[in-house]
C-alpha cells in the first residue's frame, strides 16, 4: 500500500512538470508559421596549377617545369567563372507547414526593414529548371550555375601525374587540378596537360607541340583549350569598338577585355553585361546576348560629357594655369568651363614657386581661386620640405628604415642557425647518450667512467654557454616561441622593431599637404550607371606624390 501512494504522488509530481509542455506550439506560434524550401548553391570553386614533370632528364630544361604551368597561369587569370550545369547544394531548408509563400530568409528581410539584402533570385530547383529552358532569365552574378574560379599557384609541390589527382584534390581542397609533362626532343617541345575534375571525378587532357625557343610565346592555344573547358559553356568571339574612339575600357560581366577597337575576343555564349568607359565621356551600359556560332559586332556611340562647373584664376602676375594635366591659359581666367568634381589646380611662372589647390567643383556652380604667387625655385622649395639630411628625403629614410630592419632580421636569423649548429656539433662528440648506456659504462669501467663523465660534461656545458650566448644576442620572436607565443627580447630583436618604428615615422613625416594629388579614375564597372557624374564616381585622392 506504501508504495502505490508513492507511485500516485510521484506520478501526479511528474504530471505536474509535463503539462505545461503541450503548450510549446502555442508559445512558438508554430500551426500559424510556415516556411517555402530553398536551396543554397556553391559559390566558387578552386582551381590548383601543379608544376610539370619532364619525361628525360635534362638540367637545362628544368625551368620548364615551372615556366609551362606559369604561361598558361596568365591565360587564365580573366577566368571569372566556371560554368556547371549542376550545382552542388550547400544547404537545403525544407518547407514547413501549411500552404507556404514565402521562404525563410524572406521572412527574415521582411521582419528587418533596416537590413538591406540582394535580393536572390535563384531560391530552389524549380526556379533553376526555369533557368534551363529558358523561362528566366538572370545575370552571372546571380545564376547559380556560374560559380566562381579562385586560382591557387603550387609551384612547390611536386608534378603529378593524373593518377594522384584525386588523392591531391582532397588534400589541397582543389575542386580542379591542372599539371601534366613535357617532352624535349632536340628543338622540339611537347607538352601534354591534364584538367581534373572533382566534383565529377574525370580528367581532360590536352597536348600541344612547338619549339622549345618560341615555347612561352607558342604557348596561347594550350592555354586557350584549359580555359574552353573550363568556361564550361560554348564561346564566340566579339569585336567592340567606340565610333571611332580608341582606349575606352571594354568590361564584360565585370571582366576586364582590353580598350577598343577590339576585335576577335571569346566569351562564354549567353545574356551578358556590357559597360564602357572613358574618362571625358558617358559610360556605356547594356545587356548582350552572345549566341552560338554568330560573331557578335558591335559599335558604340559613346556621349561626351558638357563642362556644366566653371572656374576663375587671378593671382599678382600672369602665370600658366593647368588642371590635371590639361592646361586653361594664363591668368587671370573668367569663368572658364570644366569637368565635375575633384581635381588639382597648378598655377606656374618660371621664377616664380608653383603652387597646388585641390578643388572640388560642382554643377553650375563657379570656384573663384586668387593665387599669390612667391619667387622662388620650385624645385628648391618642394624638394626642401621633404629633406631629412642633405638630400635625403622621408622617403628615402623610410626605405633605409626597411632595409635596416631585413639587416637586423638576418643577423637574428643567423644568430639562431649558429646557436644550433652549437647543439649539433656537441651531440656528434657526446658518444654515450641513454642511461643505460651509462649504467653499463660505470659498471664495466668504473676507473674510467669518472673521467669520460667530466669531459662528456664538459662538452655539453661549453655548447650549451655558446648557444644561450648567441641566443639572447638574437633574442626570441613569438612566431619562433611555440611554448608561449611570447615575445623575448635581445638586441637583434630590439633593432629591428626600432628599424620598422622609424619607418612608420619617417612615412607619417613625409606626408603633407604638398603631396596630395587629386584627379580622375575609372570606377567599378559594377557601380556606375549610364548619366553618373564625374563626382560622383571618378575623383581620386592619392598620397605619396612629390611636386
Amino acid at each position: 500500500m506504501k508504495h502505490k501512494i508513492s507511485a500516485f504522488f510521484l506520478i501526479i509530481g511528474l504530471l505536474s512538470h509535463t503539462l505545461p509542455l503541450f503548450s510549446i506550439d502555442d508559445y512558438y506560434n508554430f500551426p500559424k508559421q510556415s516556411y517555402k524550401g530553398s536551396v543554397s548553391f556553391e559559390s566558387s570553386r578552386t582551381l590548383c596549377i601543379f608544376p610539370f614533370a619532364a619525361q628525360n632528364e635534362d638540367n637545362t630544361k628544368e625551368y620548364l617545369m615551372k615556366g609551362i604551368p606559369s604561361v598558361l597561369l596568365s591565360d587564365l587569370r580573366n577566368l571569372e567563372y566556371t560554368y556547371v550545369e549542376n550545382p552542388r547544394k550547400n544547404i537545403i531548408y525544407h518547407s514547413f507547414g501549411e500552404n507556404p509563400q514565402s521562404t525563410l530568409q524572406e521572412k527574415i528581410d521582411a521582419e528587418s526593414t533596416n537590413v538591406k539584402r540582394k535580393k536572390r533570385e535563384i531560391n530552389d530547383e524549380k526556379d533553376l529548371e526555369e533557368l534551363r529552358i529558358g523561362k528566366k532569365q538572370v545575370s552571372p552574378e546571380k545564376d547559380p550555375r556560374y560559380i566562381k574560379i579562385t586560382i591557387k599557384q603550387m609551384w612547390e609541390k611536386k608534378p603529378l601525374s593524373m593518377d594522384e589527382a584525386f588523392g591531391a584534390a582532397t588534400k589541397f581542397n582543389c575542386d580542379y587540378i591542372l599539371s601534366g609533362s613535357f617532352e624535349v626532343n632536340e628543338n622540339n617541345l611537347k607538352t601534354k596537360a591534364f584538367l581534373f575534375d572533382d566534383y565529377e571525378g574525370k580528367s581532360s587532357s590536352f597536348e600541344h607541340q612547338t619549339s622549345v625557343i618560341r615555347a612561352y610565346q607558342e604557348m596561347s592555344p594550350l592555354g586557350e583549350s584549359i580555359k574552353e573547358k573550363l568556361q564550361g559553356k560554348e564561346a564566340t568571339t566579339l569585336g567592340i569598338s567606340a565610333n571611332g574612339e580608341e582606349g575606352a575600357l571594354v568590361y564584360l560581366d565585370g571582366i576586364y577585355l582590353g580598350k577598343t577597337p577590339l576585335s576577335e575576343k571569346k566569351f562564354p555564349i549567353g545574356k551578358r553585361s556590357l559597360f564602357i568607359f572613358k574618362e571625358g565621356f558617358y559610360p556605356y551600359k547594356s545587356d548582350i546576348l552572345l549566341e552560338k556560332g554568330k560573331k557578335f559586332q558591335l559599335d558604340v556611340s559613346l556621349t561626351l560629357k558638357l563642362n556644366r562647373s566653371f572656374i576663375s584664376v587671378t593671382s599678382n602676375v600672369e602665370s600658366d594655369v593647368y588642371l590635371g594635366i590639361q592646361f586653361l591659359g594664363k591668368t587671370p581666367i573668367t569663368r572658364m568651363p570644366i569637368p565635375s568634381g575633384l581635381n588639382r589646380l597648378r598655377v606656374s611662372k618660371e621664377g616664380y614657386i608653383d603652387s597646388f589647390r585641390s578643388i572640388d567643383a560642382k554643377d553650375e556652380e563657379e570656384t573663384v581661386i586668387d593665387v599669390p604667387m612667391r619667387e622662388g625655385q620650385t624645385e628648391v622649395y618642394y624638394k626642401n620640405k621633404q629633406n631629412v639630411f642633405l638630400d635625403h628625403t622621408y622617403k628615402d629614410f623610410t626605405t633605409y628604415s626597411i632595409y635596416g630592419s631585413l639587416l637586423f632580421y638576418a643577423s637574428y636569423a643567423y644568430l639562431n642557425y649558429a646557436s644550433r649548429q652549437f647543439y649539433s656539433g656537441a651531440r656528434s662528440q657526446v658518444s654515450l647518450t641513454n642511461a643505460l648506456a651509462i649504467t653499463t659504462f660505470s659498471q664495466n669501467n668504473p676507473n674510467e667512467f669518472l673521467f669520460w663523465y667530466y669531459s662528456q660534461n664538459r662538452i655539453i656545458n661549453d655548447a650549451e654557454s655558446e648557444a644561450k650566448n648567441l641566443k639572447r644576442i638574437a633574442g626570441t620572436l613569438p612566431i619562433e616561441n611555440r611554448r608561449d607565443r611570447q615575445l623575448v627580447a635581445g638586441p637583434m630583436v630590439i633593432l629591428m622593431g626600432l628599424m620598422l618604428v622609424s619607418a612608420a615615422t619617417f612615412y607619417f613625416l613625409g606626408l603633407d599637404k604638398e603631396t596630395l594629388e587629386f584627379g580622375y579614375l575609372p570606377v567599378n564597372p559594377a557601380s556606375v550607371s549610364y548619366g553618373q557624374t564625374s563626382r560622383e564616381g571618378y575623383g581620386y585622392m592619392q598620397f605619396n606624390v612629390r611636386y
